[in-house]
């Protein structure tokens, strides 16, 4: 009596069916199949796609053909969807001469037509796999235009999929997402709000400690403002894309999270977020005037603390501006910002009387601006084309240019977005005045302020501060010091 591997493989697509009825009728129309051949039997079983070649049990299957005689499977695509595969499969029984028995008959590969039929069944499975898998991306694509969760089953964190699979808020996850925008908007790193969400117990939805890459993730995924997202890609490719806005409720408000774009977009070289707690008021916002570097700050062994000389190289060139003592620097910004009170209570008033003419004219002029950036960069996307249809640039360097485009053409248009959702909010400006009026308090009692709160303060409006000793370092003391120069950048 010989030895067959009896081998069941339950597609992925076949999940939401009854696993374990397929299973066990797949199971007993097998060994019934081997006790006909007078065959005893091992079973290998898994849950994979066909087109997957690392499947454990197939593999261990395959690593063991001297011990068998035949092969039984309910049919040729449950060994493979992959025609490279197959075809190596296929070597491998012929060269242990072991036929494949199915219900619908038997495979004697040592026969050049059953060889040949064993390959084109094989490419008819592919073939076949592709076909459901347009299907099912075109359904996907179609489901998402009507506002449904459709092309993942991980439902993001702060939601859950109701029976008409459109999402809906979970406020005991909600908290966890509102808190990582906001943090966003004070200019927190991901490092420092995963810090955060660690100690007050917030995590994942399996019980996870949530890592600075889940909160950069969730920082940038449209859905937590309604949006449903989807692509169909061909060859790694995006051949078809839904964008559907308010197709749910969002977490928080769209104008929040093209703050929070624009903001991620300026902090690409990662300038402008505290990673760490700020002991003093203007940590992380000093630069330095000569070279364009930031200004780390230091105590000396006396506890008087210090701008630290700067030494980098521009141009093999070292920039030697020379270090200064802190406090004084301290003082002179903080009176600058105190300074701006009136500024603040000016646009308050205009805010009360409804005048917001000069906040309109801002908005249009960037606007304007921002219109124009996006017209070069439509016409630079024209101009790729060209290009590649005349053949001055390769196909791939064509799509990476293309690519890189395209992005920058999302990202001005988000901006333009904000620009018109800040104009059309200049008509109900209570929560501008609200914060208008607690910046004003806070200038009040900015002296009062421990570093922390003081510097989370400075950033909101404060981008950077450009420093310079205007002095060489070096250790001659009985040189004259010049007056440093102080220049502040805004928001």
């Amino acid at each position: 009596m010989g030895l067959a591997a009896i081998y069941l493989r339950l597609s992925r697509n076949e999940e939401h069916l009854d696993i374990d009825e397929i299973l066990t009728n797949h199971r007993n129309a097998l060994i019934k199949l081997s006790k006909q051949q007078k065959l005893t039997y091992d079973i290998y079983q898994e849950i994979s796609s066909g087109v997957n070649t690392e499947r454990p049990q197939l593999n261990l299957l395959l690593s063991r053909l001297d011990d068998y005689d035949a092969l039984l499977v309910m049919d040729i695509d449950r060994i493979s969807r992959d025609n490279a595969h197959a075809e190596e499969i296929k070597k491998m029984l012929i060269l242990h001469d072991i036929k494949i028995l199915t219900p619908q008959g038997a495979i004697d590969l040592s026969q050049e037509s059953n060889e040949m039929l064993f390959s084109f069944q094989a490419m008819m499975a592919n073939f076949e796999y592709k076909q459901i898998r347009k299907r099912l991306g075109r359904g996907r694509l179609a489901a998402a235009e009507q506002g449904k969760w459709t092309m993942s089953n991980r439902i993001p964190l702060g939601y859950k999929k109701n029976e008409d699979k459109r999402l809906e808020i979970v406020e005991d996850e909600a908290k966890i997402i509102r808190h990582i925008f906001q943090k966003t908007l004070e200019r927190v790193s991901a490092n420092e709000i995963a810090k955060q969400l660690d100690m007050l117990g917030w995590r994942s939805r399996q019980g996870k400690v949530l890592t600075s890459s889940h909160i950069s993730q969730i920082r940038k995924n449209p859905v937590y403002y309604g949006v449903i997202q989807a692509c169909r890609r061909v060859n790694g490719r995006v051949v078809d894309e839904v964008f559907v806005e308010n197709a749910h409720s969002g977490i928080v408000s769209k104008q929040t999270f093209l703050e929070v774009q624009k903001m991620l977009e300026e902090n690409s070289q990662d300038k402008f977020f505290h990673k760490l707690k700020a002991t003093r008021r203007l940590q992380n916002l000093i630069y330095c005037n000569c070279c364009g570097r930031k200004r780390y700050l230091q105590c000396d062994g006396n506890g008087v603390e210090f701008i630290k000389s700067c030494s980098y190289k521009i141009d093999n060139n070292v920039c030697q501006d020379r270090g200064h003592k802190y406090l004084s620097i301290e003082k002179f910004v903080l009176q600058k910002v105190k300074e701006r009170k009136t500024d603040f209570e000016q646009a308050l008033k205009k805010l009360k009387s409804l005048d917001t003419t000069d906040v309109e004219k801002k908005l249009a002029i960037q606007r304007e601006s921002l219109n124009k950036q996006l017209e070069k960069l439509n016409k630079r996307q024209r101009n790729l084309k060209e290009m590649r249809m005349d053949g001055e640039i390769t196909k791939n360097d064509f799509y990476e240019m293309r690519d890189e485009n395209e992005e920058q053409i999302r990202q001005v248009q988000q901006q333009i977005e904000l620009i018109d959702i800040q104009l059309e909010n200049l008509s109900n400006t209570d929560e501008e005045q609200q914060r208008l009026e607690d910046t004003i308090r806070t200038l009040d009692k900015l002296d009062e302020l421990e570093s922390e709160p003081c510097n989370t303060f400075l950033k909101t409006f404060i981008k950077k501060i450009w420093f310079s000793s205007n002095t060489e370092a070096n250790h001659d003391t009985t040189r004259e010091r010049k007056a440093a120069t102080i220049k502040i950048e805004w928001l």
